[in-house]
């Protein structure tokens, strides 16, 4: 029997691995939270749970004494995510852990990934993405503490089941009419069910190394976003999904994006109402202002007009606010293309994921209808009262 930590066991994954654990009975799982803000679930099950702020090795060290194993589910700030998980991997050495087994992302890989990233072979592309900057940046850690402390990569994408904030998220997006389908809904959509995620990090716990290798976990079936989408169809008060084309999404996502620094733009800030009223407020700034103004006064009506235009530019003309707005970031998903295949893990970790991606997206609405009390006799007052 392994005793394991799980770092970061308030969140989802987290406080899956653990209530799976208790109901096999394999192995002893010792929850480690940051805090107890967001272990409700933890407490439900009666966990004891130890608490440890990843900055202090004081602490990383308490909260894994007389565990063999180390599952890093963490997240937190830029800080956390990268010297905190240097304390972490420190400590985790120190201690003799056998078997460390870290959570990566997709993300590492881009957004949009590589084309090439169907396996893990593929060009990381991290710049792409903040997260997967991170991402890869933990990733490059964990293989190099290897040496000293055996270890397990895995990248799983989005993750399903019960409790699921992203499908949360998803579902909210739908109901909101925040959401389009690209097209006919063709588009791969790679996902894993979080039973099939802490499958698979049992599993990894079998064969961790020292020089480990990133690990795709998905659901390991050709899943669409139609087939997403029309999954989450029933928990919705409507049954049509707005469309967009691949054009329109594609304009839409790199509108989306913050512009380039531009001098000109710097200039035209700089000349803007609201600065200069900012600037005013210095006497001497106010004085220079005065001056500047008078002296272009003096070139005429015509030229002082002229030269605010080719500044500030044209006044803009009000669009009309799209009703509702798209969620950009998560229709966008649609673009990424890829659909990563986990036959590596399949093949050296043993990887077998025992929920299907419809058995996930059941229980989800089973779970999403008891929690919103959909099929309760006061479904209709529920709705009403939303309403008010």
């Amino acid at each position: 029997m392994k005793t394991i930590a799980v770092i970061g066991a308030s969140g989802f994954v987290g406080t899956h691995y653990y209530e799976r654990a208790i109901q096999q009975g394999h192995n002893q799982v010792i929850p480690v939270i940051h805090s107890s803000g967001n272990a409700w679930r933890l407490t439900r099950s009666g966990a004891h749970m130890r608490t440890a702020n990843l900055l202090s090795k004081e602490e990383i060290a308490n909260a894994i004494a007389g565990c063999s194993h180390v599952v890093n589910c963490s997240r937190g700030s830029d800080d956390v995510m990268i010297k905190g998980l240097s304390n972490l991997l420190e400590v985790c050495a120190e201690h003799k852990i056998e078997g460390f087994v870290h959570l990566s992302s997709v993300m590492v890989y881009g957004d949009p990934p590589s084309a090439d990233s169907l396996t893990e072979t593929g060009t990381p592309m991290p710049h792409l993405s903040e997260y997967g900057t991170i991402k890869f940046k933990q990733d490059q850690m964990v293989m190099e503490a290897a040496n000293n402390l055996p270890s397990a990569i895995l990248c799983p994408p989005n993750i399903t089941g019960p409790y699921s904030p992203y499908l949360i998220n998803l579902l909210n997006t739908i109901q909101n009419g925040e959401f389009a389908l690209l097209e006919q809904g063709e588009a791969p959509c790679v996902v894993v069910d979080v039973d099939n995620l802490c499958h698979a990090i049992d599993q990894a716990l079998d064969h961790c190394s020292a020089t480990p290798q990133r690990l795709f976990i998905t659901d390991d079936e050709p899943i669409t976003w139609r087939m997403l989408t029309d999954s989450l169809m029933e928990l919705v008060e409507f049954s049509d999904l707005k469309t967009i084309t691949e054009d329109e999404l594609r304009t839409l996502h790199n509108g989306s994006k913050p512009s380039e620094p531009s001098l000109f733009r710097s200039l035209k800030h700089l000349v803007s109402s609201e600065v200069r009223e900012a600037l005013r407020k210095d006497p001497m700034l106010t004085k220079l202002d005065i001056l500047v103004r008078k002296g272009v006064a003096k070139l005429g009506s015509n030229l002082e007009d002229k030269l605010r235009l080719s500044i500030e530019g044209t006044p803009p003309v009000p669009k009309l606010p799209q009703s509702p707005p798209l969620k950009t970031q998560l229709v966008a998903q649609q673009l990424r293309g890829v659909r990563h295949s986990c036959e590596t893990a399949k093949r050296t970790i043993g990887y077998q994921p025992p929920r299907s991606f419809s058995e996930s997206m059941a229980a989800f609405s089973r779970w999403n209808r008891s929690h919103q009390g959909m099929d309760s006799d006061n479904w209709s007052l529920i709705q009403r009262l939303k309403d008010v």
